[in-house]
């Protein structure tokens, strides 16, 4: 059965874009539980919370993971899916779905962990700070696609173009601005942990930087909660900036001709693809 929103497969069980949809059923399926939870055990869904002091830390350390799936409220639900379905559509639909979990988690963990380094040392968020939500994660995919694809156009409100550089630049400039405020000094600052992992993520996934030890951290991460193991990939992946030599085929397309689809994208926007493009781009990042 077709479920359709704005272009998008709804259906779990059958869609292209199976990372940010999933990503959002996962975020919105706990924050029903945790609502429901808290009216009868409060402290079981504090326990899944964020506290950026040391001793927290040490005796919860999976609440570093566990606070990225949950959300103080409807509305801060909304905004963060509304980012994510529409950053995110676009870059799976152009990569696969590998950079949104490895963008969103680790952008989540990311800005847990800059918030821990700040308050601990300077007391940015008070002793009883606590933190919830994707923001961090949704922050590393909107930097991470502006990286990959800086000229990529959008029309807001449907009728102003805006290349997705300047989107990310306009919310990390909001983030700079919260962080120096008076008001949710530690969101802020998670959004700018995101970021600077969307930046550095991406710019190692392009070559432009080596950072060692990531692609074997988010394996491990992949395997532990798949039960399989990495094979190791003979074909293609749509990334930028590597050697066109390479013959290698992925899906039927080879690694020049995703490299062609993807300047053409950088050049003209995603939309002056043909059909058969937007399938090779696809099948490549599957």
């Amino acid at each position: 059965m077709a479920m359709t929103f704005l272009g998008a497969d709804l259906n779990p069980f059958n869609r292209r874009n199976p990372a940010v949809i999933t990503l959002i059923l996962i975020c919105a399926g706990v924050w029903i539980l945790t609502e429901l939870l808290g009216l009868f055990w409060p402290d079981g869904v504090g326990a899944l919370m964020f506290m950026p002091h040391l001793e927290f830390f040490v005796n919860q350390p999976w609440s570093v993971f566990t606070y990225i799936f949950l959300h103080a409220g409807f509305f801060h639900l909304f905004t963060n899916m509304l980012w994510l379905f529409f950053i995110g559509s676009i870059l799976e639909d152009m990569t696969g779905k590998k950079h949104v979990w490895r963008l969103f988690t680790g952008g989540g963990i990311a800005g847990a962990f800059l918030f821990m380094l700040l308050n601990n040392i300077f007391g940015m968020g008070g002793e009883d700070a606590r933190m919830v939500g994707a923001s961090g994660g949704v922050t590393a995919i909107i930097v991470g696609t502006a990286v990959m694809f800086p000229n990529y156009r959008l029309m807001l409100f449907g009728i102003l173009p805006v290349e997705l550089v300047w989107i990310a630049v306009f919310r990390v400039v909001l983030d700079l601005l919260g962080a120096s405020g008076p008001v949710n000094k530690g969101g802020y600052i998670c959004h700018l942990g995101g970021a600077a992992f969307g930046l550095t993520y991406m710019l190692h996934t392009k070559g432009t930087w080596h950072i060692p030890g990531v692609d074997a951290v988010a394996d491990f991460i992949k395997n532990l909660f798949s039960g399989k193991k990495s094979k190791p990939l003979r074909s293609a992946t749509v990334i930028i900036n590597k050697d066109r030599t390479s013959v290698s085929k992925k899906n039927g397309v080879s690694q020049e001709e995703v490299d062609r689809i993807l300047d053409k994208i950088n050049a003209t926007g995603y939309d002056s693809l043909s059909a058969k493009e937007k399938d090779n781009l696809f099948k490549a990042g599957e």
